[in-house]
């Protein structure tokens, strides 16, 4: 007599689940298996927050995204997006929070105008070491990293004669970027060391190698182009004020 309602109550229960709390949380692994199958980028946004997937990425896991295709912006969109904090923007979309930090100032009743800036380096930054190095190049504005790239351009393996030691000659070509900045002064600032450590900003800050103030106008893209070189006696990159 009673089993019918209660089956009933059961699956009426069920429903009430929110898709998100059945749904399995997503891992890095995912992410890139639906990169591989050529799946879009604002699909997997959508699957990740659909998912309540959060990530914390380490060098390898960064490694196998930039493998497998994946745009700077959804890297950033992976490393900022933390549990109750505020919802980090899609890839491809302007004002990225590329920090994750919650701002105390009240939003701007009219909106910004932004104005395209791209920041050009020529030149290579060029280690020898046999260690198993990566390489970080990152930019900041006004203390906010806007974009950083972790991949070699080149990397040779040499053996040298006369000891038959093994060595690894890697090269960067930092190459250019472009963002939107709102108009504007502006404290532009860049940074490049190799190493193993984690792209954090704490580490990338401590690696500036040239800062510039820079002035936004509206309706005027702003250009910026540098030339940057292996410093043969400290070894690091260095650009040509």
């Amino acid at each position: 007599m009673f089993a019918k309602p209660y089956r009933l109550l059961m699956v009426v229960g069920a429903a009430l689940v929110p898709a998100a709390v059945l749904a399995q949380p997503m891992a890095v692994d995912d992410v890139v298996k639906l990169l591989n199958n050529n799946i879009s980028e604002n699909i997997i946004v959508t699957r990740i927050e659909e998912t309540g997937s959060y990530f914390s990425l380490s060098t390898d896991d960064l490694i196998k995204l930039k493998e497998a295709g994946a745009s700077d912006e959804l890297v950033r969109y992976m490393i900022v997006r933390k549990p109750g904090g505020p919802p980090a923007e899609a890839p491809g979309e302007p004002g990225i929070n590329v920090t994750g930090r919650v701002s105390d100032e009240k939003p701007a009743t009219t909106p910004q105008k932004l104005v395209e800036l791209t920041v050009r380096v020529d030149g290579t930054y060029v280690v020898t070491s046999q260690a198993d190095l990566n390489v970080w190049y990152a930019a900041y504005l006004d203390g906010e990293r806007v974009f950083y790239k972790d991949r070699w351009t080149r990397i040779d393996s040499f053996t040298t004669a006369e000891t038959g030691a093994s060595t690894t000659k890697r090269t960067l070509e930092p190459g250019s970027f472009t963002v939107k900045v709102p108009a504007g002064p502006h404290t532009l600032s860049l940074a490049c060391w190799s190493g193993r450590q984690v792209p954090t900003d704490d580490v990338g800050r401590a690696n500036i190698i040239y800062t510039k103030k820079i002035k936004a106008v509206e309706g005027q893209p702003l250009k910026v182009s540098l030339v940057g070189k292996t410093d043969n006696s400290s070894g690091a990159f260095v650009i040509a004020h």
